[in-house]
């Protein structure tokens, strides 16, 4: 049986992706970021540094709901070999 946290979170996971003020918002902070990059003027590495570690923090978020769908369909996977 898959741990009901594990599939609470990939279904919470997988809401907030196909929320369209989700995806608007977060559309909204990757053009930021990128417009970000685009405005550090050569040599400016504390500005760079920052808008990298923005930039970073953004993609953990992602990486991490992305995570969530896949142990679960890991832990499905399994579950489903378990049982043949």
């Amino acid at each position: 049986m898959i741990d009901q946290k594990i599939i609470d979170r990939s279904n919470a996971a997988k809401r907030l992706l196909s929320n369209p003020d989700f995806r608007l918002i977060a559309d909204s902070i990757e053009a930021d970021i990128l417009a970000s990059f685009r405005a550090v003027k050569i040599g400016d590495s504390e500005t760079l540094t920052n808008v990298h570690s923005l930039s970073h923090g953004f993609k953990l978020l992602n990486d991490r709901i992305a995570k969530y769908i896949e142990t679960a369909n890991y832990a499905a996977k399994l579950e489903e070999i378990s049982e043949e």
